[in-house]
């Protein structure tokens, strides 16, 4: 398998070699086109040079001198009427002139720029004769210093070019590499892992997003593991209350006060363990997102006013003040889901709230949402235990001496979110708890 910096280096390469062949191939089009047309004109400054060199009379001495410096330079070829060359230069021919272009020339009266567009042929008279003059450049030694200077440049860019990619394609591969040895870490249930990378651009992004994800599946692990811990615990509590209590009863020798005042213990923790059991698997249940979710219109005051007359040997057993603003209000919710809301709710503020305390419920009605605040007079809860009541099986110091699971507040919490609500706390020791429950009017809108 190729790796990352191999295709890199070989993409870069392949595509190096494209730009330089079609650079080159786009820049000779201009180039020898510039050169065409530089070439022509000076083909034909040579050429009426020449021709007024060659005029002049008794002037042999200055035509071959003229021919020895065009030699270096050029190919001229002269010739007479008859189609014969009358002088010609030393250099190398290098492309033959047929008959019947010769004379096509010598019968014209102006420059005549051959289909070659290096070849000027240039007719003129003297002394009454017709003359054609055929001029060609020697560009092979040019074009042949071109070329390799051009190839020279094209490959020293190649080579620059990739040994600074190789430089740099490392640099980029790093971070990546920097990745890959992070996620086997983390495959191999390594959750503290990092990366550090400190890029402002995709790869340092990507850097940042998996470091948050590792921080993130951390304090799973770690919730996971207080959780199990949790569980195994609440469990382990009751189930070791029956069973002691369950051996004590096998004592014959008990009295009936005492076997009563056991059984009564027994009943009171397998209710909390089933409770436990029911919550737990409610708890799953909505993390699956499988739950059914149901919305439908109903009277919210309605509701909530028979849940508090069910739980009203609860609040009489306290004698407890209920204090109640509920004004007729229609919301689209989940009613099942609600029920439980308000019914975890009240128990706690109920559980909590001193002897011939008070619990007050307030429905507010606005624009889009609705509030629904229960208060209590009960003990408070601290600032510290507040970061923490929705956590799963925490339990805050003032609950320490009740007997509770510890889920209700995460299951409120978990329908609220599912209502695409929101739940608010405020809360003085000493002085009781506010929960603020917000919810939209309408979950269609």
């Amino acid at each position: 398998m190729k790796s990352m910096y191999t295709r890199l280096v070989l993409i870069f390469i392949s595509v190096i070699l494209l730009s330089l062949v079609i650079t080159f191939f786009i820049a000779s089009k201009y180039f020898i086109k510039h050169v065409e047309t530089e070439v022509q004109s000076d083909l034909i400054d040579v050429g009426e040079n020449f021709i007024t060199t060659y005029s002049k009379p008794n002037n042999q001495n200055g035509v071959e001198a003229t021919l020895q410096i065009l030699s270096k330079n050029f190919y001229i070829t002269l010739y007479n009427e008859s189609g014969k060359i009358v002088l010609k230069n030393t250099v190398q021919k290098k492309k033959s002139i047929k008959k019947d272009q010769i004379l096509k020339v010598l019968n014209q009266k102006n420059v005549q720029k051959e289909s070659n567009p290096y070849l000027i042929a240039l007719p003129f008279e003297k002394d009454g004769h017709k003359y054609a003059l055929f001029i060609q450049p020697n560009i092979d030694r040019g074009f042949f210093k071109m070329r390799r200077v051009l190839f020279f440049s094209l490959l020293t860019t190649l080579i620059i070019g990739s040994i600074t990619f190789l430089f740099v394609a490392k640099l980029l591969i790093k971070p990546v590499k920097e990745l890959i040895r992070a996620t086997k870490e983390l495959a191999n249930g390594n959750y503290d892992v990092q990366v550090k990378i400190k890029r402002k651009d995709e790869i340092g992004l990507l850097a940042s997003n998996f470091n948050l994800m590792t921080n993130k599946l951390n304090n799973l692990e770690e919730m996971r593991s207080e959780f199990v811990s949790n569980v195994s615990h609440e469990i382990q509590s009751p189930l070791t209350s029956i069973k002691g209590f369950a051996k004590v009863l096998r004592n014959k020798q008990l009295t009936e006060e005492k076997r009563e005042h056991y059984l009564t213990i027994i009943e009171t923790e397998s209710e909390r363990l089933s409770i436990m059991s029911e919550r737990l698997l409610k708890l799953a249940s909505l993390d699956s997102e499988q739950h059914p979710f149901l919305p439908t219109t109903y009277k919210l005051d309605e509701q909530i006013r028979k849940i508090i007359l069910a739980l009203e040997p609860h609040w009489e057993s306290k004698k407890l003040q209920l204090v109640l603003n509920l004004p007729k209000t229609e919301i689209v919710a989940d009613r099942l889901l609600l029920e439980q809301v308000w019914i975890n709710l009240l128990q706690n503020g109920i559980k909590f709230s001193s002897i011939a305390g008070y619990i007050k419920v307030d429905i507010w009605e606005m624009d889009q949402i609705i509030k629904v605040i229960i208060s209590d007079s009960g003990l408070g809860i601290s600032k510290e235990d507040m970061e923490r009541i929705f956590e799963r099986f925490y339990q805050a110091d003032r609950s320490r001496n009740k007997k509770g699971t510890g889920l209700g507040l995460s299951i409120v919490q978990k329908i609220v979110e599912m209502h695409r609500g929101k739940i608010e706390v405020e809360s003085d020791v000493g002085k009781g708890t506010s929960f603020t429950i917000i919810l939209p009017k309408n979950l269609e809108t």
